[in-house]
């Protein structure tokens, strides 16, 4: 079992999920259900196309130009979610679908005025569907090709679309205590140390301790972190 891949695949794709079934619970209380489901099963089977065609792809890449491609790819995932959280946490803001107005924080206007089936709110959702579970299936992907534990971040990836399904549908007035800021801020630092020893990897460095050298990196990032949260408190105090 690589933990490590599994942590990782959790980590960052429950944070999607969670805002894809918020989303789509938020439309489907606003009474579109219908659209809000059709729009979601239609947004995923695109994405899943997208992935198989990108999956087949990859494999027949040589191995050098693969790990700087999957490192590129998990250190600008990694570092943007990182440099998010950090902001967030330095002045105590949340992610706009935590909120019950999800809709308005992220800025999506529904149609009120179609009768039946609401071919606008349709389109909002798969959307909205497609962005997120692209960058899922990206995230996957590259954690699959570089490690070879595809069962572990599949099954991950599983459990995060699972745990979302529970807390938003079911658990969806417990939604703002959920640290999901730190959910991202962790899978945004584990992400940047993959990526960065990948990417190493791929241009030629040696690390001294091999695989164990992610685990040194994490630790480099996440003080990384914490200084810059606190010097960044300290600017909005000042």
């Amino acid at each position: 079992m690589n933990w490590s891949i599994f942590l990782a695949a959790l980590g960052s794709t429950s944070i999607e999920f969670f805002e894809v079934v918020a989303i789509a619970y938020a439309i489907g209380s606003a009474g579109y259900v219908r659209e809000a489901i059709w729009g979601a099963v239609f947004g995923l089977m695109v994405v899943l196309s997208v992935a198989i065609a990108i999956g087949t792809g990859l494999q027949f890449l040589p191995l050098q130009p693969l790990q700087i491609l999957i490192g590129a790819l998990l250190l600008w995932f990694g570092w943007g979610w990182a440099q998010k959280s950090v902001r967030r946490l330095a002045t105590g803001r949340r992610a706009g679908w935590i909120d019950e107005h999800v809709l308005e924080k992220e800025g999506i206007v529904l149609d009120q005025e179609s009768l039946g089936f609401s071919k606008l709110n349709f389109l909002i959702m798969t959307k909205s569907v497609a962005l997120e579970a692209l960058e899922i299936v990206v995230i996957v992907i590259t954690l699959g090709l570089a490690t070879s534990a595809w069962s572990e971040a599949i099954a991950a990836t599983g459990l995060a679309l699972l745990l979302s399904l529970v807390v938003v549908v079911f658990l969806h007035q417990y939604l703002v205590k959920l640290p999901e800021v730190l959910i991202k801020l962790g899978a945004g630092i584990m992400l940047s140390a993959m990526g960065t020893f990948w990417l190493g990897e791929g241009v030629g460095l040696e690390f001294p301790f091999d695989e164990f050298s992610i685990l040194i990196l994490i630790t480099l990032y996440s003080l990384a972190a914490a200084i810059s949260v606190y010097w960044l408190k300290n600017q909005v105090v000042a």
